[in-house]
């Protein structure tokens, strides 16, 4: 079965993976229906954390299954952090932007009250995990193996864009309204980003130091309202 995997099939499973995503987010309400009359939405971040394990064990199971064919097995890849210049200059770089993305928006300082704080960092802590585990410890990871790295890049970045687009698409189908500069915004932020997290474990040779730059950024935008 390992002798089988070609550069089309892990395509194909990331594919999958976004159809996975469009069938399973709670987009479609879900946490509505199981946790009724939630006053404090406790049940809508139960959802979220429970759907994204289910979403990436797939991810984990190929990345166990085909270790010997990865650019870095499970081993490596799942290893200790690494502080390194990469890793600190992203960090920095993306805690500048949403800063600025604040002063701008808000006129000065400003902290989003209306959330959940510890609920609100284990979400983005499993979004980071599940989201760098299947587009770059599985995707990235397993056709820089067979192809280019560059090919390896555009490819995983070009789905991970299209993983962001299925929520839109079905609230437009749910209310009949289109966020047309979301959808934009989302697309492009998607798209750098990709490109970074590919380079991050590239440099790392660790998911978890894309998976720590994808939290805290997504993090900081939530907390600063950008």
């Amino acid at each position: 079965m390992e002798k089988e995997l070609n550069s089309k099939k892990i395509v194909l499973t990331l594919i999958g993976f976004v159809v996975y995503w469009a069938i399973i987010t709670n987009a479609w309400g879900y946490s509505d229906y199981v946790f009724i009359n939630d006053p404090n939405s406790i049940g809508t971040y139960v959802y979220g954390y429970v759907s994204r394990f289910v979403w990436v064990m797939p991810a984990i199971l190929l990345i166990i299954k085909y270790n010997i064919k990865l650019k870095y097995n499970k081993n490596e890849l799942f290893s200790r952090p690494k502080l390194n210049t990469s890793l600190v200059l992203v960090i920095t770089i993306s805690l500048t932007c949403v800063v600025i993305g604040m002063l701008v928006n808000h006129k000065g300082l400003w902290f989003n009250n209306e959330i959940i704080l510890g609920l609100e960092i284990i979400k983005y802590i499993i979004v980071g995990f599940v989201e760098e585990t299947v587009f770059r410890g599985w995707g990235y990871n397993s056709l820089a193996n067979m192809s280019s790295h560059k090919k390896a890049v555009v490819i995983t970045t070009v789905l991970f864009v299209l993983l962001h687009w299925p929520a839109y698409f079905i609230k437009f189908f749910r209310f009949g309204v289109f966020d047309f500069a979301g959808i934009i915004i989302q697309s492009v932020s998607a798209l750098i980003w990709g490109f970074v997290f590919c380079w991050l474990l590239k440099k790392g040779k660790t998911i978890w130091n894309p998976i720590i730059a994808h939290t805290v950024y997504d993090l900081m935008c939530v907390l600063v309202g950008i």
